[in-house]
């Protein structure tokens, strides 16, 4: 964890001292994006949502992306070990996965990135912890992250065969009224998936998991993610190409070529001989 955080600071605080210590123009101070997940942001959804995330936002803005797979809000509290993979994408672009490692501290994390957004998506693995612990760990998760860590951004459970529609419900509902609280954007993941046939039930993966992985992932970007960013940050847009003017004429004049292409013979023309 230590080694973690000090690469954070390198990152995030680059300095350079000269060999007759002349002063040097401190760079520019990068704005941030910080972004947590689970097991599903290890996986495609995650990456797919990284990438759009990227895409969009302008140079002077920094993407840090840590997905601890199992993970609930707990883990981020205390720095739980997991023992299916940690996903990190660094600021400078190198995406790293270590199959165990513990996972970083919320607290820690918001006092080195200082995002001006945090984006969570958590929510899965909140089913499997008692009424009492999952509103106490996820309240205190996102009071941090309402003092520290700029708009808030929550990205609910996806529909899943392990776990009952009343189950994620429940999650659900309890997620709506800590958002409330500490004035956290919540996402209804459940509106953009439904879980395919084939898989473990919980993860999407494969032939018919890894598309609807994709489009959850889209569709919460365009209708969520991407609108937070653009009060945020000034986003990089395409050039508007304008229409070339109209060259009006006074008379119509038909283009007809010199020489006729060759008459494509159908079934009918077949049909005649």
């Amino acid at each position: 964890m230590r080694n973690f955080c000090f690469f954070l600071i390198l990152l995030f605080f680059p300095f350079s001292i000269s060999a007759k210590e002349l002063p040097v123009k401190p760079k520019p101070v990068l704005q941030r994006v910080l972004y947590i997940g689970d097991s599903h942001s290890v996986g495609i959804f995650g990456h797919t949502m990284t990438t759009l995330i990227r895409d969009d936002l302008p140079k002077n803005v920094a993407l840090m992306a840590v997905a601890s797979c199992g993970s609930e809000p707990r883990w981020w509290l205390e720095g739980k070990t997991t023992n299916c993979g940690l996903r990190t994408l660094y600021p400078n672009g190198f995406d790293d996965e270590i199959h165990k490692a513990q996972t970083p501290k919320i607290a820690e994390l918001l006092n080195i990135v200082k995002p001006k957004i945090t984006i969570v998506q958590l929510g899965s693995n909140l089913v499997l912890v008692s009424d009492e612990e999952r509103e106490k760990s996820t309240d205190a998760m996102m009071d941090l992250i309402e003092h520290k860590g700029g708009q808030c951004v929550w990205i609910s459970a996806p529909d899943s065969r392990k776990f009952s529609a009343t189950e994620i419900g429940n999650v659900h509902e309890l997620l709506k009224k800590l958002a409330k609280k500490h004035r956290c954007k919540l996402i209804d993941s459940r509106k953009y998936t439904k879980y395919p046939a084939g898989g473990d039930g919980l993860h999407y993966g494969g032939k018919d998991g890894a598309p609807i992985a994709k489009y959850w992932a889209e569709k919460v970007f365009a209708n969520a993610i991407k609108p937070e960013l653009a009060k945020n940050f000034t986003l990089s847009q395409k050039p508007i190409v304008k229409p070339a003017p109209k060259v009006e004429t006074k008379h119509k004049v038909e283009f007809k070529p010199k020489i006729q292409p060759p008459h494509a013979k159908t079934y009918a023309d077949k049909k005649r001989k």
